[in-house]
C-alpha cells in the first residue's frame, strides 16, 4: 500500500462519491433533458397553455436546461477547489510535525 492511500481520509473519500455521484446524475439529466425547440412548436405551446402558466413553464425550463448545463462544471471546479486544499493541507501538516520535531531535538532533556 502506498503513502498516498494510506493518507487519504475516510470522509474524503465519501466526499468523492458523493461528488461522483452527482456528476453522474448531472451527465444523466443532460441526456434526458430535450432541447426546448424539440419539445414543442411555439404555436402548440401557445394554443395548450394561458400566458402566465406558459410563462412559468418556459421560466422552469429554462432554469433546468441553465442548471443540467452549469451543474457538471461547478462540480469539476469544486472537485479541483478539494484537491488543491487537501494539498495545501497535507503541506502544512508536514511543515508542522517536521517543525516539531525539530524543536523537540534542539531541546535537550526532553
Amino acid at each position: 500500500m502506498s503513502e498516498e492511500d494510506r493518507d487519504v481520509n475516510p470522509l474524503i473519500k465519501r466526499v468523492d462519491a458523493l461528488m461522483r455521484r452527482q456528476q453522474e446524475d448531472s451527465q444523466r439529466a443532460v441526456q434526458e433533458v430535450p432541447l426546448l425547440t424539440e419539445v414543442v412548436e411555439p404555436e402548440a405551446g401557445a394554443a395548450a397553455k394561458d400566458g402566465k402558466q406558459a410563462d412559468e413553464a418556459l421560466i422552469e425550463d429554462i432554469e433546468r436546461a441553465v442548471l443540467v448545463q452549469l451543474v457538471p462544471e461547478l462540480n469539476r471546479q469544486i472537485a479541483a477547489l478539494r484537491s488543491d486544499l487537501e494539498k495545501e493541507l497535507r503541506k502544512a501538516v508536514r511543515q508542522s510535525v517536521a517543525h516539531a520535531i525539530e524543536h523537540r531535538r534542539n531541546k535537550p532533556g526532553k
